[in-house]
């Protein structure tokens, strides 16, 4: 394919909805070339672990360490459970490949700086998704 018969729409700066989804549909097709079924579940293991840990600690924190007024603590609920599935969530995590953890880690980084960017440096909140249309 030359130049001359490269559709347009790469070129534009603000693409069109379906553009946008035939883009992102062929980056990743490209990946599928790359990447095997395993490894993609892997690198997709890496970012849900991650997450599982931040709800875990989350959990901890606010039940645990901030401790919301009128209500007693509970140690098995607030305290052992979240501390127990972190604790499982980050054996299963260092668990994983190299090439998972690698770009896994890559990809985190590269959606904490594209969060500082949109953020102006965290100064903003981000974007809310609002779903009640849908």
């Amino acid at each position: 394919m030359t130049l001359a018969s490269t559709p347009l729409w790469l070129f534009q700066k603000r693409p069109r909805t379906g553009d946008r989804l035939q883009r992102s549909g062929g980056l990743w097709y490209i990946g599928t070339l790359f990447v095997s079924y395993e490894q993609a579940g892997e690198i997709l293991n890496f970012g849900a672990f991650l997450a599982f840990m931040g709800v875990n600690l989350a959990t901890f924190w606010q039940f645990a360490i901030v401790q919301p007024t009128g209500r007693k603590r509970r140690w098995l609920a607030d305290i052992v459970v979240p501390l127990l599935g972190f604790v499982f969530c980050l054996w299963i995590w260092l668990g994983l490949k190299l090439p998972a953890k690698m770009v896994g880690g890559v990809w985190f980084i590269a959606g904490f700086i594209y969060c500082a960017i949109k953020t102006r440096g965290f100064r903003d909140r981000p974007i809310m998704v609002d779903f009640s249309e849908s």
